[in-house]
């Protein structure tokens, strides 16, 4: 076994009732599969809008930082670094309260739509360098993206103002309908502590092709800019 073979065996996956969640192999299986790549909840971190010049790489710390982080996973997958797996793995209080109520939030929504809702964690490859894990499927048109925002201010504002709250996730979204071909995805908020009617929200954001082309003019930068990273004669 080699020592990507590693990746994720000590982590844990619980499956929920009435929701398909493949197995622990599959997770591990999905974890390599995005080491090193920019990914759908990267690419409003990347993408910034230039007015009436549409949209363009963003210059800021946040995203430079990023850049960097994906060449080193690079490099980790390419066995030029031996040690580090162990800071793969990241969590925290907030992103451990979204993944306990993911599944929960999927089942509210799949009873108040009346649709079945495929359920999985599958990465969608768009190219060497571009991917991502929608949150779940709907016929063969339809996305759900979930966030259970730790802020419960952050759902309340969802709720009253029918806004995305954070607009790096219109880019998500939009990065997964680019990738995976899709019409629509519903961005579904979701705040258990609050009484049965307001826990969740629902909004369509449909398909945008000014956006998709957008995000793809940056991605292609982004690319560029990895490999000149991994390229560097100080690296060889």
């Amino acid at each position: 076994m080699s020592w990507l073979d590693n990746i994720g065996q000590e982590d844990h996956y619980e499956s929920l009732p009435e929701i398909h969640i493949e197995g622990e192999d599959a997770e591990t299986e999905w974890k390599k599969q995005r080491l090193g790549m920019i990914t759908g909840s990267n690419f409003g971190k990347l993408v910034k809008t230039a007015g009436k010049n549409g949209f363009k790489l963003s210059e800021s710390k946040t995203a430079n930082d990023l850049i960097y982080k994906i060449a080193w996973e690079r490099l980790l997958k390419e066995g030029n670094i031996s040690n580090g797996l162990g800071r793969l793995n990241v969590s925290s209080q907030s992103m451990n309260h979204g993944n306990d109520y993911e599944g929960p939030a999927i089942l509210k929504y799949q009873e108040i739509k009346g649709v079945e809702v495929q359920y999985f964690q599958k990465f969608v490859q768009h190219d060497d360098f571009i991917g991502g894990t929608p949150d779940a499927y709907v016929g063969d048109e339809g996305l759900v993206e979930v966030k259970c925002p730790w802020n419960g201010g952050n759902h309340l504002q969802s709720l009253l103002e029918g806004t995305i709250y954070n607009p790096d996730h219109l880019y998500q979204i939009q990065g997964y309908l680019w990738i995976t071909g899709r019409k629509w995805c519903d961005y579904v908020t979701y705040d258990p502590d609050l009484i049965e009617t307001l826990q969740i929200n629902i909004i369509r954001v449909d398909r945008d092709e000014e956006i998709i082309d957008g995000i793809s003019e940056v991605m292609e930068a982004v690319k560029e800019k990895i490999k000149t990273i991994i390229n560097n004669e100080k690296l060889k």
